[in-house]
């Protein structure tokens, strides 16, 4: 298994919260940058993303806006031929399911120069946590609903709000583009 360059470090903890939660409400994603957030703090950062759609991609329709995923990427992870956590299976496992998820709610596409697509909005399919996974790492292009062309940045805006033993460590994150248009809303669990 080829191990991704672009690794960020992951942490994952079951809790109370876990267990009565369905699993496409919570990720076990964490922040690269950081350990969690006190309780009720807020923290923004701001990810360079790519400004040219994929050759081959999935455009995942999402309100205000459309995130455009390599689809060899997510072939290759929902294939487990990457490893999304290096050293870390139980993730890159999650990492997987959460790519084949995806890969098997695509549309084909209408036209050779078109992207594969999914509708994304509305729904909590655990594989939204897959696009979060991919806008972290700065491997999809998102394109706003009014806009020609993909942006060339969005923004990533993390509240903690596991404020009592019985909830643990959860936090809401949005992703964004700049302006305040936000796109994908996640509850997510890290500690």
């Amino acid at each position: 298994m080829e191990a991704d360059t672009c690794a960020m470090p992951c942490f994952a903890r079951i809790t109370r919260l876990a267990r009565l939660a369905p699993l496409a409400c919570l990720a076990l994603l964490a922040p690269s940058f950081a350990a969690p957030a006190e309780c009720g703090q807020v923290t923004n950062r701001h990810i360079p993303a790519p400004t040219q759609r994929p050759a081959s991609c999935i455009a995942v329709q999402l309100q205000h806006a459309t995130v455009l995923l390599d689809k060899a990427l997510a072939e290759a992870h929902a294939r487990g031929l990457i490893a999304s956590h290096p050293g870390d299976d139980h993730n890159s496992m999650w990492t997987t399911r959460r790519a084949r998820s995806l890969l098997e709610s695509v549309t084909p596409r209408a036209a050779l120069d078109s992207c594969a697509s999914v509708d994304g909005r509305g729904r909590a399919d655990d594989w939204l946590f897959y696009i979060a996974f991919q806008l972290d790492r700065g491997h999809a292009a998102v394109q706003a609903s009014d806009a020609d062309a993909p942006t060339d940045v969005i923004v990533v805006r993390e509240r903690s709000m596991g404020c009592s033993p019985s909830l643990g460590d959860t936090s809401t994150r949005a992703y964004g583009i700049p302006g305040g248009r936000w796109f994908l809303p996640l509850l997510t669990g890290i500690s």
